[in-house]
Order: C-alpha cells, then sequence, then structure tokens
C-alpha cells in the first residue's frame, strides 16, 4: 500500500465520465423498447455485491493513485478505448431496438468492466483490479439471469 496515496484523480474521473455517458443518455431519453431498465437480480445479494463492487471501482479509480514508477502501456490504453467504442457501438445497437441476449451480455454488460480494468491496468492501479473483477462478474451473471 506504500506505492498508493489517497488524492483526487481527474485522469480517474474523466475516464468514468466516459463510460458513464451512454447510462446519462439512457436516463434523460430511454428508448421505446428499454428491456434494462429491470436488469436487477431476484436475489438481493447480487444486486447488492453487483453495486458495492461497481461503487468500489469507481471509488478506487477516481481516488487512488499508484506513485511509483511504472510505465503506462499504450498496448491497455488501446485495450480500453477498444472496449470503450463496443459499448457505445452496443448502444447504438440498443437505441436502434435490438434487445438480443448477446448484445444485451457481451455489448452492455461486458464492456465497462473490461473497460475499467484495463484503465486500471494503464492507471498501474492494480488494486483497483480485484473489486473490477468482481463487479464484472456479478454485473454479467445478473445480465445472463435475465436475458438468457
Amino acid at each position: 500500500m506504500r506505492k498508493y496515496g489517497i488524492q483526487f484523480s481527474p485522469v480517474g474521473l474523466l475516464f468514468y465520465a466516459l463510460q458513464l455517458l451512454p447510462n446519462i443518455i439512457w436516463m434523460l431519453m430511454p428508448p421505446a423498447n428499454n428491456v434494462l431498465s429491470k436488469n436487477s437480480s431476484s436475489y438481493n445479494i447480487l444486486n447488492i455485491i453487483e453495486g458495492l463492487f461497481g461503487v468500489l471501482t469507481v471509488i478506487l479509480m477516481i481516488f487512488l493513485i499508484h506513485k511509483g514508477e511504472g510505465s503506462n502501456s499504450t498496448l491497455y490504453m488501446g485495450m480500453a478505448a477498444l472496449f470503450l467504442l463496443l459499448y457505445y457501438i452496443s448502444w447504438i445497437f440498443y437505441y436502434s431496438g435490438v434487445v438480443a441476449p448477446w448484445l444485451l451480455i457481451i455489448g452492455i454488460a461486458s464492456m465497462p468492466p473490461l473497460y475499467f480494468f484495463f484503465v486500471g491496468l494503464w492507471m498501474n492501479n492494480y488494486i483497483l483490479l480485484i473489486p473490477c473483477a468482481i463487479f464484472g462478474i456479478t454485473h454479467i451473471v445478473i445480465t445472463s439471469m435475465n436475458y438468457l
């Protein structure tokens, strides 16, 4: 933990805001066929785990800074950008009326955790990776339970 410090990261906030953009649009202008409005588990423990580890992922991305040496790999940033792009494309399909399970699970549920994971690698924030993985698994499990 000596290599980490608690301080505000504008870069972490920017990365979070980029991922949040489709969700803001969804809240302000929901699509006609809005099946995602009911994407929660009937098992409350899964909803709690997903919410807790999702929030923890965001907090760690915005407020936990790696102070040590290390290079920010362009591979990690490229992967993060790819997953964010695929997430945006998935939302475009969703707004176009495509609500197939593959789109909801692979495109909308899987892309944010993968994006956060690679952002965490790029920021050398390895502590972020554990809650991000737990968030991702529960996010995908809940969506799979609802749409498969």
